[in-house]
């Protein structure tokens, strides 16, 4: 069965007829949309505690410590056992936010809007190190990083908040972020739907065609990253009102 009309056909002309556009069922068409650019205005971020969720199977190879004979004692500091393995903890830190909505399509007799929202995960970590230390002398040599100590993957939960209209215009649930090595960006596209009535649609397509929407960007996220055997957690609940950058702006008259 079709999808039930939520808008009269007589409406949604009016709507596109104060935007110049005269169109008749079925037709469809873009808005001329000039993107804004992204601006952040605040930011709130709390950071919960580390955790370890599991010890991995099995431990890597960069853990296995040298055997090291406990019944000899190191006395002069240049006998071999008294050298040991020492490790440095990775310096976990990422930023993540919606970065542009694009893609937007309004179905005016279904009161329905779908599009893409784009959100930027960025890994701020840096690599855990490792090195060999004297325990006579206090000397290290052969101190290098651990390479994927610090390599992030994990899921968030995000939220759009138009403030000038104090309406939700997208929730975004369960969003995978793949494994991002140090200094690296990636970009994660979901896909949004909102359905309204014809104030609602008209409040919210004012706004879209402007370029740009003040909004709340409210997310959770959790990730993950392996670390001597075991595989460590950290969340965030990040809270960020912005300017959101709106590009290609379709209209269907069903």
């Amino acid at each position: 069965m079709p999808e039930e009309e939520t808008i009269s056909e007589k409406e949604a002309k009016k709507l596109l007829s104060s935007y110049g556009i005269s169109a008749k069922r079925g037709d469809s068409g873009t808005f001329r949309v000039t993107p804004g650019v992204y601006k952040q205005v605040s930011i709130k971020v709390v950071t919960g505690k580390e955790k370890t969720a599991y010890i991995l199977p099995t431990k890597p190879l960069y853990v296995l410590e040298a055997v090291r004979p406990m019944f000899l004692p190191c006395i002069f500091g240049f006998e071999p056992w008294c050298w040991v393995r020492k490790y440095k903890d990775p310096v976990i830190d990422f930023a993540i936010n919606a970065i542009k909505m694009r893609d937007v399509d309004v179905y005016l007799l279904r009161g329905r809007i779908t599009g893409k929202i784009d959100t930027k995960f960025e890994n701020m970590s840096k690599e855990g190190e490792t090195w060999e230390e004297n325990v006579k002398t206090g000397e290290q040599r052969n101190r290098e990083n651990v390479d994927g100590s610090a390599d992030l993957d994990g899921e968030f939960d995000e939220e759009i908040f138009m403030r000038k209209i104090s309406e939700t215009l997208a929730k975004i649930e369960d969003r995978f972020i793949k494994k991002t090595e140090p200094d690296v960006k990636i970009k994660i596209t979901s896909d949004f739907e909102k359905k309204g009535y014809i104030n609602m649609i008209k409040s919210i397509l004012d706004i879209l065609l402007t370029g740009s929407m003040y909004i709340d960007d409210k997310i959770k996220v959790t990730v993950e990253w392996s670390w001597l055997g075991e595989k460590k957690s950290k969340s965030k609940d990040i809270s960020i009102r912005a300017y959101l950058p709106v590009e290609n702006v379709n209209w269907h008259m069903w």
